[in-house]
Parts: C-alpha cells; structure tokens; sequence
C-alpha cells in the first residue's frame, strides 16, 4: 500500500512538474491533487527536495522502459530502432502542443544549481539513457549498420545532449523544426 500511494505521488508531482515546473509547484498543491493530508508527505518524504530527487528517478524510470521498447527491438536494425523512437516522440510533442519537453532537461535547467542533490540525480539519470544509446550504437557498429568513426560513447553523449537541446528550442519555438532537423542530421551524417 506504501509503495503504491508514493508512486501515486510521484506520478502527480511528475505532471505537476513537467507543466509548471519544480519551483512553481508548491506542497499544498501536490497535497491537494493527490488528495492527502499535509502530515502525510512527511511521512514518505523527507522533504520537497527529497521529493523532487524522487520524481526525477520516477520519471526517468519509466522514461527508460519506454525508452528500452525501442532501442532493444530486435525485429528492427539499431539504426531504424534510434530513428523510430526520435521520430514518435516528435508526433507525441506535435500532440502535447509543444509543452513540457524532457523532465530531465527541465530539472536540468531549472535545478542543477539549487543544489548538488539534484545535479547529481539529472546527471546519473542521463548516464542512465545514455547507456541505452550506447548499447543500442555498440550492436549496430558490430553489424555495420552504424558508422565507426566515432566511438558509441561519443555517439551516444552526442546524441542524448542534442535531442535535449532539440527539446528547448521545440518549447521555445512552439514547432517541432528542431526536431526535424535533428532526426535528419542524426540519420544522415551521426549514424
């Protein structure tokens, strides 16, 4: 029962942060959207800070399964697997109307210099979707169908830093031609 009301939690502070951001989501507004009482966060959190870490590990936890449906597809080459995933999560940002982008990268922006809690928790996250990047371009260099000038770290960093810059200039923008432009040069020049 714990487990499942803090998950109930994390996943309303998910969305609450990802449109409003950290700083703009007060206690009282996650106490009211998951309907519990004041004394009761204290009870699974130790804190707002503890709190936020715990939805940036919820976030890219899920983000990762998502993320490893792709990128481990074995019906399809590790290429096509890269591309296909960059692709739908542009119709899945053309949906959301260019709003909220990567809740690593906002946390990235927004709370890396708050404190070192939350810098370090972005960065091992990112380490973490970085590793399945990396994975997925090591199998697709083992099988050519991948380019081997570079090492599938670098890819891999490349990659991951630009499709979150991509994310920035798409809430900016308010159009997805970042990303566009990213998919293509990731298709036609990176891989």
């Amino acid at each position: 029962m714990k487990t499942e009301t803090i998950d109930n939690i994390l996943e309303i502070g998910t969305d609450l942060i990802l449109k409003n951001g950290y700083n703009s989501v007060g206690l009282n507004k996650i106490l009211e959207t998951a309907n519990i009482p004041k004394g009761s966060f204290y009870y699974y959190f130790k804190s707002k800070e503890d709190f936020g870490i715990q939805v940036i590990q919820f976030y890219s936890e899920n983000s990762l399964t998502f993320l490893n449906g792709y990128l481990t597809d074995a019906s399809k080459e590790p290429k096509e697997r890269i591309i296909s995933f960059f692709e739908d999560m542009q119709k899945v940002y053309i949906d959301k109307e260019f709003k909220e982008g990567c809740l690593l990268g906002n946390s990235s922006l927004e709370l890396s210099d708050m404190s070192e809690a939350f810098s370090n928790s972005v960065a091992n996250e990112l380490n973490k979707w970085q590793d399945c990047f990396e994975k997925c371009i090591e199998e697709g260099q083992d099988a050519n169908s991948i380019k081997k000038e570079e090492s599938a770290k670098e890819m891999s960093d490349f990659i991951l830093t630009t499709w979150e810059g991509s994310l920035l200039r798409m809430k900016s923008a308010k159009n997805t031609d970042s990303i566009a432009t990213f998919i293509k040069f990731l298709n036609k020049y990176i891989l």
